[in-house]
């Protein structure tokens, strides 16, 4: 899982420096949520495999409230679970992913997904 993380992770890189060079606005948009989405993909493949390391059982998870509680009650498999539960709260409470992947909306909340992304990295390296 963690290399499914990985290239999650390496797609998204790639889309945002496409959006960082698109001068439409338009496409900037379209790039902006291929990325959000692919950094998002990323952090919960990352936490899937923490999990998954430690035995505990993915197939019953059938919801985002849901992973994020076993990463609350798992919280010591984490290296920094505090700033990945705060980050991971503010996706889900906040709705960030929905609004950055599907809507494009820019702003913190792009940076946001990324740093919740670059978090979960961090927790396989």
């Amino acid at each position: 899982m963690s290399l499914a993380s990985k290239t999650y992770f390496r797609f998204a890189q790639e889309a945002e420096e496409s959006m960082n060079k698109e001068p439409d606005h338009m496409k900037k948009k379209e790039y902006r949520k291929v990325a959000a989405q692919n950094y998002f993909y990323s952090a919960m493949e990352a936490i899937e495999s923490v999990l998954k390391k430690a035995g505990i059982d993915l197939y019953s998870i059938n919801s985002h409230e849901e992973r994020l509680a076993l990463v609350k009650k798992n919280n010591a498999l984490f290296r920094d679970p505090m700033q990945l539960i705060l980050k991971f709260e503010i996706m889900i409470n906040y709705d960030y992913r929905r609004k950055v992947a599907y809507k494009g909306e820019n702003g913190n909340k792009f940076i946001i997904v990324k740093e919740f992304a670059m978090l979960c990295q961090h927790e396989i390296a």
